[in-house]
């Protein structure tokens, strides 16, 4: 898994290399409605603290790391947490989720470097396997804010529990920012290893999981963009 971390994360960094371009905006999500909502029932899974300096996680040169009491840490000094949310969180989050979909008013932003995104299974549903919460914090608990970019890797298995991708099936990440909108982010999927990367944030970001149409890329648009803080 450590060898195909590294390989990942080096993967999905490469689309922040460019970080000022502008994000393409909900135009770009092909799919504008929803037939019906399928929650994985056993969301769940266990906790996990990794190094942000580890072969688990990657992150962007440059990017800078605040504690909640307002002191600028090294990377060195921070762990990565994600924790996994209840069946009830993942259905809120769902039905944000369909309202954005169907809003058609840039309530969902595009920050994967794809040209046109897809949020539904081939059944036209959306299908969600996963929900996390993932945070940075100090080795005492303190609560980090970060202002860059951030990448982290998971087992395929960790996300999809017992299901598995089909042909012409991939796995987008999603997250609610702040203001309401969601933002997709860069997934790259190699070898039963699923790495996500996460723009600038001040909190702990509860991020989406959906199986949805497309193939699962090894490579990450350099031109993507570095969506603006949550």
């Amino acid at each position: 898994m450590k060898k195909k971390a590294a390989l990942l994360l080096a993967a999905v960094m490469t689309f922040s290399l460019g970080t000022t371009a502008m994000a393409a905006p909900s135009p770009a999500i092909t799919t504008r409605s929803v037939r019906q909502v399928v929650v994985n029932p056993s969301i769940g899974g266990d906790s996990r603290t990794v190094s942000l300096s580890g072969q688990q996680t990657a992150t962007l040169p440059g990017t800078t790391f605040v504690t909640a009491g307002g002191q600028t840490v090294d990377a060195a000094a921070v762990a990565l947490r994600s924790a996994p949310s209840s069946v009830q969180e993942a259905q809120e989050a769902a039905a944000s989720l369909v309202s954005a979909i169907a809003s058609g008013d840039m309530r969902i932003l595009n920050f994967t470097g794809q040209k046109a995104l897809s949020l539904t299974d081939a059944a036209g549903n959306l299908n969600i396997v996963n929900h996390m919460s993932i945070g940075l914090s100090t080795a005492s608990g303190e609560a980090v804010s970060q202002n860059g970019s951030i990448s982290a890797a998971f087992a395929l298995s960790d996300i999809l529990g017992e299901r598995t991708l089909q042909e012409g099936e991939t796995v987008q990440a999603l997250y609610r920012r702040a203001d309401g909108t969601w933002a997709a982010v860069p997934v790259v999927i190699i070898n039963g290893a699923i790495a996500i990367a996460l723009p600038a944030f001040s909190g702990a970001v509860n991020v989406t999981f959906v199986v949805a149409q497309g193939t699962p890329s090894s490579t990450v648009s350099a031109s993507a963009a570095v969506s603006p803080a949550t």
